[in-house]
């Protein structure tokens, strides 16, 4: 089966959608950062030193019914499974407490767990309630299909399971863009050159952008064309 999407494009199509029509074994790495299903009237976080919803920061496509978020993320392991080369790796951001459930989830479908990483937060937002602890980091599921192919150990000070940023730092306006940084050393550890890195939730094009500058092919899924326009700028910028 040929593939049916243009390389180095990042379509507008869902992600499901998107992942049901790649064909079996065409893809060496994923790195993605589906919704976490935290959009509420009801949580609060801060955006340009404002107090907002998050409802009101991320909006209805990060808001599912809790079964029909499940059923999602976990068709979205089983594509990823199905898609991936043997050997190949899938990084995957999720809440914290889904994390470990989700890497349960795709060990049952055939992944190999590696590892947990974790993005830690030099300046977390501040709780204005003081009743629970600052949320000062976000996990990433580590599995691979099957022994990993390809890790290209970098040193030991840059191959830690740990990263710390200041949240803030941002290339684009996109209300959960991750460390451009941290992207670029997935990508760079678990692919090679002229390999294809696929990004279902491709959001303001941070697998693309380090995809470009590390010489990997990438494929990309986004429903939103605002945030395909954000990735779409730092992409020429990138080219430039």
């Amino acid at each position: 089966m040929t593939m049916p999407f243009k390389l180095d494009t990042i379509h507008p199509i869902d992600a499901l959608e998107g992942l049901r029509k790649l064909p079996d074994r065409s893809i060496d790495l994923v790195v993605t950062d589906p919704p976490y299903n935290i959009a509420s009237t009801g949580k609060t976080t801060i955006r340009a030193g404002k107090i907002i919803s998050t409802m009101e920061a991320f909006g209805e496509w990060d808001r599912f019914d809790p079964f029909d978020y499940d059923l999602f993320i976990q068709e979205v392991i089983s594509q990823c499974f199905r898609v991936l080369v043997n050997g190949g790796s899938l990084y995957m951001f999720t809440s914290r407490e889904n994390n470990g459930y989700f890497i349960r989830k795709a060990v049952a479908r055939g992944f190999t767990y590696r590892n947990q990483l974790v993005m830690v937060k030099k300046n977390p937002i501040p709780s204005w309630a003081k009743s629970n602890w600052r949320s000062a980091f976000e996990t990433c599921l580590y599995v691979t299909k099957g022994k990993a192919r390809t890790f290209n150990f970098l040193s030991q000070h840059q191959c830690v399971n740990v990263y710390c940023y200041a949240i803030g730092r941002k290339v684009t306006t996109h209300p959960t863009e991750k460390p451009y940084p941290f992207i670029h050393r997935i990508v760079e550890v678990s692919s090679n050159a002229g390999e294809l890195v696929l990004d279902p939730f491709m959001g303001s094009g941070t697998t693309a952008d380090a995809c470009v500058a590390l010489g990997r092919r990438y494929l990309g899924f986004e429903t939103k064309l605002e945030y395909i326009r954000m990735a779409e700028t730092r992409l020429r910028r990138r080219a430039a």
